[in-house]
């Protein structure tokens, strides 16, 4: 029983990233931040709110992610032009998301992912693609620069909107940045060229319409990533 109540407790205990969100909602629902307010710098906030630039960093990756904020180009992170209780139903459902162990989480993104560039080689029109290709583009400029990982699953959210599976595209919101801390935290991405050229060749596949490839190129994509995590489970 006493086991049981300390994994209670744990699993309540709000992780510094929690906190850093939590505050950003307080001061969202106070009227501190207002839908269009700009950030602080990273640094100038993370003394404002009391904890470390690493928590800062990924707790306004997540609000990114989920699109709560969105950073421009040279102007830095401004919160989103939503409602209040729009935003503040956002990111109540950001706190409430439980977290899973890496290897359930990256299962759970391979099954998606697979379906969803399925669907996407189907479905995606031609603003779609042009996003896609955008991102495939932000990637490859980025990618000897500490902003690859977030630009790697930049592109991989594109596609996800180019399947118009809202359901699909929710569920992977809901994983995806709990990996994209793993990721960054443990770096588990590589500086491998060859990912360039196989987000090109998925790209390529869905710009031609190929559904079967494109998923057969996707399972190839993870399979690096799911071998990792499954190495990290003992009786593997």
């Amino acid at each position: 029983m006493e086991n049981n109540i300390s994994g209670l407790e744990k699993a309540i205990e709000k992780s510094p990233v929690d906190k850093v969100i939590a505050k950003v909602k307080e001061m969202i629902n106070s009227g501190t931040l207002k839908p269009g307010d700009r950030l602080p710098a990273e640094r100038k906030f993370a003394v404002e709110l009391g904890f470390g630039r690493t928590a800062v960093r990924e707790a306004l990756h997540k609000l990114e992610f989920y699109g709560i904020i969105k950073t421009l180009p040279q102007s830095g992170s401004i919160i989103n032009g939503l409602d209040i209780s729009t935003l503040d139903g956002l990111i109540s459902d950001v706190l409430t998301l439980q977290n899973y162990d890496f290897f359930s989480l990256v299962e759970t993104r391979f099954v998606l992912e697979v379906n969803v560039i399925r669907l996407c080689a189907i479905r995606a029109t031609d603003s779609d693609i042009r996003a896609i290709e955008q991102a495939h583009d932000d990637f490859v400029k980025h990618f000897n620069t500490t902003e690859r990982v977030s630009k790697d699953f930049a592109f991989h959210r594109a596609i996800a909107e180019g399947s118009h599976n809202p359901v699909f595209k929710a569920m992977l919101l809901i994983i995806i940045p709990d990996i994209m801390t793993i990721y960054q935290r443990d770096r588990v991405c590589s500086l491998d060229p060859a990912m360039i050229d196989e987000h090109a060749q998925l790209l390529a596949c869905i710009k031609s319409k190929n559904s079967k490839k494109a998923a057969n190129l996707m399972e190839k994509h993870l399979k690096g990533v799911v071998d990792f995590a499954k190495s990290k489970i003992p009786e593997y």
